[in-house]
């Protein structure tokens, strides 16, 4: 929001209940996906890359309000494994929000490496790309990554494409210990939609 109300408790009283229809430029994004991506990331010699099989869960929740702030978002999960394997090669939950009043997209992300980002971008609501970015205020890593691989910043951007598909480009800047410049470790990939979403519990309720 850009300045704080003088009343920061009060709910509106008509909120739309349907996520779907309240996503703005996420809503091309619910459902289920998957894709081939590739990976670049820091390694003993300097840098190795990756072919990855992903598989992107985004699902509605029901409107979610912090006094006049309200939100309409997805809930996610990103499984991803290497191909003809079955480990788990990265795994990811997290949040996708929209904002109405504000213009404002937040991607809320969590790893199991002991990690948690918080990136945002001001966005238009028929936008069919759009980047945030998270500095380091936006970042919170356990004490083994914040000495080994600290990372500085992190951004993505979103690209909506023809028909049921969008891609990423994602790049987290670290800072490797003993070395000097700072290793984009980058990712991107193009989604192909496999499954539609499930309306958010609230929105199942209506007659």
């Amino acid at each position: 929001m850009a300045g704080l109300p003088d009343d920061i408790f009060t709910e509106p009283a008509d909120v739309d209940p349907d996520t779907l229809r309240n996503l703005g430029p996420l809503r091309p994004m619910a459902g289920i996906w998957e894709g081939r991506g590739k990976d670049e990331h820091p390694a003993a010699q300097g840098t190795e890359e990756d072919a990855y099989l992903e598989r992107i869960e985004l699902q509605p929740i029901d409107p979610q309000l912090n006094g006049p702030q309200l939100f309409y978002g997805l809930r996610y999960h990103v499984h991803i494994v290497k191909p003809d394997e079955v480990e788990t090669f990265h795994d990811q939950v997290g949040y996708w929000l929209w904002e109405p009043a504000a213009k404002t997209v937040v991607h809320m992300l969590a790893i199991p490496r002991a990690q948690v980002a918080l990136a945002m971008g001001i966005v238009e609501p028929d936008a069919r790309e759009f980047e945030l970015v998270a500095g380091e205020r936006g970042i919170c890593s356990a004490p083994f990554l914040e000495q080994a691989f600290r990372t500085v910043e992190f951004r993505i951007r979103v690209t909506i494409g023809p028909g049921d598909s969008w891609s990423y480009e994602q790049d987290t800047v670290l800072q490797v210990r003993g070395r000097g410049e700072a290793f984009h470790h980058r990712d991107r990939n193009t989604l192909a939609r496999v499954a539609a979403p499930t309306p958010n519990p609230l929105a199942r309720e209506l007659p």
